[in-house]
């Protein structure tokens, strides 16, 4: 059986300020462990909140808020993949502390390891070729 969030539009809009607030905090912190730690807390929280936008929109599907609610889940996904790929973030550890599978399934959403700094050269002179 799914667990319910039972959350509203707003709230979720607030979850994800908070959420995203925690970023530029991590990135402020000098020591690793804590960055690390930190990141992966905040993945987790992210998790939560994915889930949570991802049932409300699909049981009320008519909602006004739905396009807005769903370009926070794809911000949401990227920065949960962002914390990943730069603090090395093992999901497994997060897999483990899911104990009462709530969580959907992060492979569904995060890839695999870090994108290599070739690809993101080639991005990048694709974006500077095409403005």
């Amino acid at each position: 059986m799914e667990k319910e969030y039972n959350a509203t539009a707003k709230g979720l809009m607030m979850w994800a300020s908070s959420e995203l607030e925690h970023v530029g905090r991590i990135a402020a912190i000098a020591d690793k462990d804590i960055q690390y730690s930190y990141a992966q807390s905040t993945i987790n929280g992210m998790a939560h909140l994915k889930d949570a936008i991802f049932q409300y929109v699909n049981k009320y599907p008519d909602n006004h808020f739905k396009k807005d609610l769903l370009t926070v889940h794809d911000q949401v996904i990227r920065v949960m993949q962002h914390l990943k790929d730069v603090y090395n973030v093992n999901l497994k550890e997060i897999k483990n502390f899911n104990t009462h599978n709530v969580l959907s399934p992060l492979n569904k959403y995060l890839k695999g390891g870090k994108r290599s700094m070739n690809m993101r050269k080639k991005n990048r002179k694709t974006r500077k070729n095409t403005m």
